[in-house]
């Protein structure tokens, strides 16, 4: 039976009609964010979160009191933190003038008493001419020429001016020891007023400002060593499962795109007194060469491993509760949980692999509801297979 061509151009669009709306009707329908159920390797993690610090920080303190002078290298103040200093290297003096004035007369004193040393003794002209003297009478008493008592007379003067001489040189060397002992001490004063990097590191921090009147033990600057080490915290509940040698995946916020590998170096044995968080010492394999003291991020200590696990990205969870996108309908799971971490958590049972877990916005769908999909590639991360 043939129809007329008017009828199957009525017919024709009518299909064209229906097709528009169901284009028109699929695309109204919500977006959802799916990611594949896969089978990889599952670990068993321990969250903590992390923070790079210096190896070494040491304060530097001011020795005395006064006005301080930045070093022209510091004249930028505080934004002149972050540059690198050399042990020894000036940072700053404090100004104080009435020790420089004593320091002055000390070694102005200290070397007219050098001077003074270098003459003869006082008393040294009168003893060669005594010991002369005694010398001349020893040979005439020889030829009984002098009298005994004459000759003992002057060996006894001979031996006086020699006590005598012996104090001037005693008097002299401790006069010179102590004004020698006052310039020292004076110089060490001075030196104190010189404030110096004790050791090769960052400027990390400057609490004064050029002019300023300081106190004597008042922190001026932070010097920190260029080598830095990874800290991590986790809570109280969890640190008696940490162990020293336990792998560790860490990401630090300033490499997004990456991760690193590490391993528990130590534990301290106290918390935190603000947090009750525990510390963990990470050495980080193959560090970045930009990584800076303060960068934060996350870390998950591995303490155990199920290979072959069927994985869903924990971000698709609700607790217990995990929407599934089949036949372009949302379907609602109750889903059974093994271990778990921030990127991926095992599941034992609730989905099957190759079902399409939605990621993002669940509380926008609705079970039973018709959704569109786009499928985002989520796959476990390499490092810890």
């Amino acid at each position: 039976m043939k129809f007329p061509r008017s009828k199957n151009l009525i017919l024709a669009g009518i299909a064209a009609v229906l097709v528009i709306f169901a284009i028109i009707y699929f695309m109204t329908l919500p977006v959802a964010e799916v990611a594949i159920v896969q089978r990889g390797p599952a670990i068993s993690a321990i969250y903590g979160t992390v923070r790079i610090e210096p190896s070494l920080v040491i304060p530097v303190r001011a020795q005395n009191a006064g006005f301080i002078q930045l070093a022209e290298v510091l004249s930028a103040g505080r934004g002149a933190i972050g540059r690198n200093v050399e042990k020894g290297e000036l940072l700053a003096t404090i100004a104080d003038e009435a020790t420089a004035r004593l320091l002055k007369q000390a070694r102005a004193d200290l070397r007219a008493a050098i001077q003074r040393a270098e003459l003869p003794l006082p008393s040294a002209e009168a003893l060669k001419v005594a010991e002369d003297n005694l010398g001349r009478l020893e040979k005439l008493t020889g030829l009984s020429n002098v009298a005994q008592v004459d000759f003992e007379k002057a060996k006894s003067e001979v031996n006086r001016l020699k006590a005598l001489v012996e104090t001037e040189r005693i008097e002299r060397d401790r006069n010179l020891a102590a004004l020698d002992e006052a310039a020292k001490k004076l110089e060490a004063q001075m030196k104190n007023s010189e404030i110096r990097s004790p050791m090769d590191g960052l400027l990390t921090g400057i609490k004064t400002i050029d002019g300023e009147l300081v106190a004597e033990r008042a922190e001026l600057f932070t010097v920190s060593s260029r080598k830095n080490y990874v800290r991590g915290e986790v809570d109280e509940e969890d640190v008696g499962e940490v162990k020293v040698g336990m792998e560790a995946i860490v990401q630090v916020y300033a490499f997004r795109t990456r991760t690193f590998r590490a391993k528990v170096a130590a534990i301290q044995p106290a918390a935190d007194v603000e947090t009750q968080r525990y510390t963990i010492v990470l050495d980080l394999e193959n560090p970045p060469e930009n990584l800076m003291a303060g960068m934060t991020g996350e870390m998950n200590i591995i303490t155990g491993r199920h290979e072959n696990a069927l994985l869903l990205p924990t971000r698709a969870l609700l607790i217990d509760q995990a929407l599934i996108v089949k036949h372009g309908i949302v379907q609602s799971r109750t889903v059974k949980i093994g271990y778990r971490t921030l990127d991926f958590s095992e599941i034992l049972d609730g989905v099957s692999e190759g079902d399409h877990a939605v990621l993002s916005d669940q509380d926008k769908l609705r079970p039973g509801r018709p959704v569109r999909q786009r499928v985002t590639k989520v796959a476990p991360r390499a490092d810890v297979q």
